[in-house]
Parts: structure tokens; C-alpha cells; sequence
């Protein structure tokens, strides 16, 4: 009898990549990761090695390539960071490094947008609102800053297919990844003629679109003989890494959400086509093509949701870190000293003043409502209530537009304590579900791979065998109906604070 299929998942991101080996029903055989980092080349400058980055890729997959198991590896697939570029020459020698996310170049690109074509209308054709981060701006920042690495360039990569070529010679992405250039047609899944040419981008040297699960090819044979990886195995086209982590949850229909509850929070919402009314377009979100045909995600979200748990632990509970053991954490003993009511105590969790879903609001954190027997556990527990609150703004930006919001997954280091993701569930008033495999994004890949394997038919089906949840938090109506009027006064101190932070 012979081996059962195998597959790996590699997903490649901003500090680091990682691959696992899967089976077929979704089972985790085997995992290897490589850190590596930021460089800063210059103030207010981050960027990304390409070079380093496809390094330590062959080393982990070499790594993967000595492990033993009993499965037989048949395909491998690619997620990966968004909007930053890999500009090479016609040899496809990398030309530069990759501009990241929190890099501060071209601000004022976005007016250079504006007005050349219309933020209104870029907006409506890519699904993207005006940000300084996509690919579009870094190219028009380069064309005037360092024109001769623009003219030198033959083909812009995303990581993602970067890391596919690099595999088999292949050029090809799907339409998650392309869509973060602010150079897609989302509806119509291609390049936007009418954005390359208007500010003179050739958009026949990125890579062509396919869909998700497109077989590329077979691994390049002095790849293969470098890593250890079969020459027999098959690369399959992947997709972005959140579009990549909301497959991996089990979202496969609209309504469904996927909640990264981790540093960040990131609250990825699947929807069909017929959701996206002019109504959507009002609204400072993104509309991301997703995996499955006929669908988009829209992610929301904060930046400081588990950054904002590792600050309080660090401030004020060092007492309890001299007690932390293997089986019980310093957040574990704040669950249990948790109060079960904060009073009127409230937190506004703006650690930073990058607000992702708010970009006039540029308040700091703050608690407010403290009295001579304010506590600790009552901090705590307003803490809680207050990341609770944001994500039900995050929501609240959804459902103005009429997109439906009925089932959350969650996966990621907060989704650990009971007690955040109970009051979850009452402020918002939705049941939540907590996932057993929490990485994924790796999951995804190795989806994909299945059902370009034919092993399962579709997404859906391959999603019964890949996602298992471990508990769910139902709502409960008197807490629920408590936290909808202690939500209407956050609203009401959010708002203040913005006013006043903007006035001094």
C-alpha cells in the first residue's frame, strides 16, 4: 500500500518564514521557521532583504526535506506579506530591498493620486482606500527619487511570487496578493490599464493573474538538489497570508469571520459579490479578492489588541511574574484575579497613534472613571472591556454598509483567555469560535494543495477535514445588553478624546 499524500505549507512573512508538512486531514507532521529582520538603511526607512528572506526559505525547507514521516510530499504552496516589491533586472538580479509597510517614504504619493486619477475612483476600481503603504505609491516614489532602479526594472514581484518563481521559473500570482498594489481590478480579477498607464507603470512586467490553486510547475531541479526536496514535487499558486489565515478558519461563506487575536487583532470578513453595494465605498476598509470565486474578504482591525495585555502585565503586574511556571503565565493569574465588574473605569487601547480604522483619530490610550478603590482586577477587567469595544467598532464600520457579520472563528495567542473572549462574545452579542489548530495560515496551504490535488473537491469540503474548533463562547442577553449601554458611553469618551487630542 502506498504512502498517503503530503503537503507544505510556506508562508513567508515580515520577520520571519516558516514551512510545515500536513497530511491530508490537516494534521501538522512537522514544522521549521528562520527569524530574520528589518534593515533600516536610513530615518524613517524599513525595508526587507529579498535576498535574505529567499535564503533562509531554502534553508527551511531543506530542513523540511530531512524530515522523516509517512506520507509522500506532492505539492508545495506560498502565502506571504503584502504591498512590498521585488524589483529586478532582465537577468533577475534583485535591484533593491523591499519597502515595508512602516516605512515613511511618500506621503504625499497619495495626492499625487488623487490628482492624476481620483482617490474616489482608484478606490472603486482596486477596492482600496487612499494609504501610503501599497505598491503604487513606493513605484512613485521611486520614479522620482530613484528613477535609474525604475528603468532598470524588468519585472515587479510580490513575496509571494517571488518565492514561487524562485521555485519554478514561474511567473505567476494570484489576484489576494496582486489586489495590494492599488494597481487591481478587483471586480474584473486583472490589471487596471487605465492606473499603469496613467502614471506610466508597465504592468506587463508583473506577474500574470491566475486563480488561487493554479498548478505553476515542478519544482526547479537545482532547487530540488539544493533543499533535498523531491524533484516530483508540484509548486501550487497560494495567496495572500490574511486571505491564507481566513481559509485556514473555516470561512468559506459570507458573514463568516476570521479574528487574529494576537499583537494586532485582524477581523477578516468573507462576502459575496452581490454584498459589495456603492454603500461599501463610503466606508475606509479594503476589499481583497478571496480564495474562493465569487468572494472578497474585508479585513478590519486594531494594532494594539495583545500589545495592549503585554504592556499592562509589564506595568503592573510584576508581583505575579515572579510566580509564572511552565503551566501557568502572568495572564493566566490576571484571568483569575480578573474583576467582575469594572465600574465605570474605561481604557481606550491607542498605544500608538496609528489608528488602522480611524486615521483622524490620533488620540493616545488612556483609563478614565479611576477612584481612591479602583484596583488592579478592576484595570484589568477595563482593559478587556475596552479591546472588547473597539473590535464592536470595527464591527460597526461593517454593518453600516449592510455586510453581514453571523459566525466568528478565533485563532491566536488572546484567544487563550477565557475571560477576554467571554466578554467578546456579550459586548458583541455574536457566538465565538475558538480553533484548535492555531496556525491557519499554514493550514491554508495545505488546503489549497489538497484540493489541487483532487483529494477533496472543493474549499468547503476540505475545510470539514482541516478546521476543528475547541470551545465557543455563546453571549449571554443580560451582559450583552449591559455592555450595549456601557459601549454607547465608550462611544461617547472615544469621540471626546479624538476631538481633544486633535485640538492640542
Amino acid at each position: 500500500m502506498g504512502k498517503t499524500a503530503g503537503y507544505i505549507g510556506m508562508d513567508v512573512g515580515s520577520s520571519g518564514c516558516k514551512a510545515a508538512i500536513l497530511d491530508i486531514n490537516g494534521n501538522i507532521l512537522a514544522v521549521r521557521r528562520r527569524e530574520y529582520g528589518f534593515e533600516y538603511s536610513d530615518k524613517g526607512r524599513v525595508e526587507l532583504n529579498p535576498e535574505i528572506v529567499w535564503k533562509c526559505v531554502k534553508e527551511v525547507l531543506s530542513e523540511i526535506a530531512q524530515v522523516k514521516c509517512e506520507c509522500e510530499i506532492r505539492m508545495i504552496s506560498v502565502s506571504s506579506i503584502g504591498e512590498a516589491l521585488v524589483m529586478v533586472d532582465e537577468s533577475d538580479r534583485i535591484l533593491c530591498n523591499g519597502i515595508m509597510y512602516l516605512d515613511e517614504r511618500g506621503a504625499d504619493t497619495i495626492q499625487q493620486v488623487d490628482d492624476k486619477f481620483g482617490i474616489h475612483r482608484i478606490h472603486r476600481i482596486t477596492g482600496l482606500p487612499p494609504r501610503m503603504f501599497y505598491s503604487l505609491n513606493r513605484i512613485l516614489w521611486m520614479q522620482k527619487h530613484e528613477p535609474e532602479i525604475v528603468n532598470k526594472t524588468r519585472h515587479f514581484f510580490m513575496f509571494e511570487d517571488y518565492i514561487t518563481f524562485m521555485l519554478t521559473g514561474e511567473r505567476l500570482v494570484d489576484a489576494s496578493s496582486a489586489s495590494k498594489t492599488w494597481m487591481f481590478d478587483v471586480r474584473n480579477l486583472q490589471w487596471s490599464e487605465d492606473i499603469g498607464m496613467t502614471f506610466g507603470i508597465p504592468l506587463n512586467r508583473f506577474s500574470k493573474v491566475v486563480k488561487t490553486g493554479t498548478r505553476a510547475g515542478k519544482i526547479r531541479p537545482q532547487i530540488a538538489a539544493e533543499t533535498g526536496l523531491p524533484d516530483s514535487l508540484e509548486v501550487i499558486v497560494g495567496c495572500h497570508d490574511q486571505c491564507g489565515a481566513t481559509l485556514g478558519s473555516g470561512c468559506t461563506e459570507s458573514g463568516e469571520v476570521a479574528a487574529g487575536e494576537g499583537s494586532t487583532e485582524s477581523l477578516n470578513l468573507v462576502v459575496n459579490q452581490e454584498n459589495i453595494t456603492e454603500e461599501f465605498f463610503n466606508l475606509d476598509v479594503c476589499l481583497e479578492p478571496y480564495v474562493i470565486p465569487g468572494k472578497f474578504m474585508v479585513p478590519v482591525g486594531q494594532h494594539t489588541h495583545g500589545t495592549s495585555l503585554r504592556w499592562f502585565a509589564d506595568q503592573f503586574a510584576g508581583d505575579l511574574k515572579a510566580f509564572q511556571t511552565s503551566e501557568k503565565s502572568v495572564y493566566d493569574m490576571l484571568n483569575e484575579q480578573c474583576a467582575g465588574d469594572a465600574g465605570e473605569l474605561f481604557f481606550l487601547p491607542y498605544l500608538t497613534r496609528a489608528n488602522l480604522m480611524d486615521a483622524e483619530n490620533r488620540s493616545l490610550g488612556a483609563f478614565l472613571g479611576l477612584e481612591t478603590g479602583s484596583e488592579r482586577s478592576m484595570l484589568y477587567r477595563a482593559l478587556l472591556e475596552g479591546l472588547s469595544f473597539e473590535t464592536c467598532y470595527c464591527f460597526d464600520i461593517l454593518q453600516s454598509s449592510h455586510l453581514p457579520v453571523r459566525k466568528i472563528t478565533a485563532a491566536g495567542g488572546c484567544s487563550k483567555s477565557d475571560v477576554l473572549m467571554q466578554i467578546k462574545a456579550d459586548v458583541l452579542g455574536c457566538e465565538i469560535s475558538i480553533l484548535k489548530n492555531r496556525d491557519a495560515g499554514i493550514a491554508s496551504l495545505a488546503m489549497i494543495c489538497a484540493v489541487a490535488d483532487g483529494v477533496y473537491s472543493n474549499y468547503v469540503e476540505a475545510a470539514e477535514k482541516f478546521v476543528h474548533t475547541t470551545k465557543k463562547y455563546l453571549p449571554e442577553k443580560s451582559k450583552h445588553e449591559f455592555y450595549s449601554e456601557k459601549y454607547r458611553k465608550y462611544k461617547i469618551i472615544r469621540e471626546t478624546m479624538k476631538r481633544l487630542y486633535n485640538e492640542i
